[in-house]
């Protein structure tokens, strides 16, 4: 990086250097300065603006850097939509115009401290601590930046929550109710509480996934909506494809499914080569809208005074395998979780339970002296 001097009258320099292209403009960009003095002191002080303009081609504001990263890199629908509301209502309006490389763990603590003081809830904030976060990574990667200063700020920690779900007997009378009303909503309800199945990826499910010679399950796609993209098939949330075993229960319902469909024929209506197993249309042609078994699952509950979500389903097939004592690996493996320990994070109270119920079963087994047994507690 040389630079340029250039004396625009007597004993007054111009210097010029270039800092190199701007990452998003494309154009050069250069560092200017007038001085004064003769030409020894114009040389000395343009090493000086060399030294000082060495890496600063970057001028991209943050605003700008996260509408690079929103189109250049692959974000899941839900993920992009719930990063694009993070965005501009809560990191452009206080952090927007800032140069990335001014930006400092000090901004971003007093962004997520004047979030925490408005009452903004704590996923929120960390959803946008995760945005600014992974866009600097990006930054850096890209080398844009020499480090995240995301790492060093301090955004509130997550809340513990536990995952309630129904209990079998609860779980019973929603099955029942919904019967009643939709066969197959029924069906869509009973098979994510044997499968622990999220909702996209069991109305995602095609004839083809059901192996009835292995009695196997294929989970490979997930549903999703979007206001912009509408209902769309997408690979699942851990793009990978996780199998269940199927008994007979899960048969059953698979079986129904496809008989009730092929009802339809029998109308005059054309059956599609690899129909859905829960179609939205009579033909198999189209998988139901993910907000309809959501909202029918939510009637069902309100009518039974009882405070259960759809998503509650897939707790309900977590929590009632570790009461049963399987092991965290094996859980995990059915909801089609790629790392087990999200299973003790998430369903640590259910393991807790266990954890007892392994002490009482143990301390039956054990014949403590009748003398020891009787000894004074010790003093807390």
């Amino acid at each position: 990086m040389a630079g340029q001097k250039k004396e625009v009258r007597p004993g007054v320099w111009k210097l010029r250097v270039s800092a190199g292209k701007d990452p998003v403009s494309g154009k050069y960009v250069y560092v200017s300065k007038t001085i004064h003095g003769g030409p020894r002191i114009a040389d000395k002080e343009l090493a000086k603006l060399v030294a000082s303009a060495h890496g600063s081609a970057v001028s991209i504001t943050v605003e700008a850097l996260i509408e690079e990263v929103f189109a250049r890199v692959s974000l899941a629908p839900t993920t992009l939509r719930n990063y694009r509301g993070a965005a501009a209502n809560h990191v452009f309006p206080a952090l927007g115009g800032l140069s990335i490389e001014k930006l400092t763990a000090r901004h971003l603590d007093n962004l997520y401290g004047d979030l925490l003081d408005r009452g903004v809830g704590i996923p929120t904030i960390r959803y946008a601590h995760a945005l600014i976060s992974r866009s600097l990574s990006q930054a850096v990667k890209w080398d844009w930046l020499h480090r995240n200063v995301a790492m060093q700020a301090s955004p509130p920690p997550p809340r513990r929550t536990i995952a309630s779900a129904p209990s079998p007997e609860e779980l019973a009378k929603i099955l029942s109710g919904a019967f009643k009303r939709s066969p197959q909503m029924a069906a869509v309800f009973a098979l994510a509480a044997v499968t622990g199945a999220r909702r996209g990826e069991l109305i995602a499910l095609r004839w083809s996934d059901f192996k009835p010679e292995s009695r196997e399950l294929a989970i490979s796609k997930s549903v999703c909506y979007t206001p912009r993209d509408g209902v769309f098939v997408k690979t699942t949330k851990t793009d990978s494809v996780h199998r269940i075993a199927v008994d007979d229960v899960i048969e059953s319902l698979l079986i129904s499914q496809m008989d009730e469909l092929k009802t339809h024929v029998e109308l005059g209506f054309e059956l599609a080569l690899d129909p859905y197993l829960f179609p939205g249309d009579p033909g198999g042609f189209m998988p139901l809208h993910p907000d309809t078994p959501s909202k029918f699952f939510r009637k069902i509950c309100d009518s039974l005074g009882l405070p259960y979500h759809l998503h509650q389903l897939r707790h309900f097939t977590a929590t009632e395998l570790i009461g049963a004592g399987y092991d965290p690996r094996t859980v995990g493996s059915r909801l089609g979780h790629t790392d087990s320990s999200m299973i003790l994070k998430v369903y640590a109270h259910a393991l807790e339970a266990r954890d007892r119920s392994a002490s009482e079963y143990l301390g039956k087994l054990v014949a403590i002296p009748r003398q020891l047994g009787n000894a004074p507690k010790l003093d807390s």
